[in-house]
């Protein structure tokens, strides 16, 4: 059964080239892990300079999995320092498929 993962991130204005920079860099490094990224969207109303990812994963478990693969990449340090100095808050929930979606 898949299991969705939306993360809506507010980033910093001046920090938003960055942080698309090297989510272009982290993406693939999750998705050989199994990660699908069903979509990445950027806020032109509201809030401005949120980004909503939203990904498939096999289940709750294949979270872990592949978070664990990332966090030992090698390319870990540097992806993640450039996400501390331009995300300001992170907030990730899980979801299920609604009955109408096809």
């Amino acid at each position: 059964m898949s299991v969705y993962l939306h993360v809506t991130l507010e980033v910093k204005a001046s920090g938003l080239a960055r942080f698309n920079a090297v989510m272009a860099e982290a993406v693939p490094i999750l998705e050989s892990e199994g990660w699908v990224l069903f979509a990445a969207l950027v806020q032109r109303t509201g809030r401005l300079n949120t980004v909503i990812d939203v990904w498939r994963l096999d289940g709750f478990d294949h979270f872990d999995a592949g978070l664990q693969a990332f966090i030992a990449h090698p390319r870990f340090a540097a992806i993640k320092a450039v996400l501390d100095e331009t995300v300001l808050s992170e907030t990730i929930v899980f979801a299920s498929a609604a009955p109408y979606m096809r």
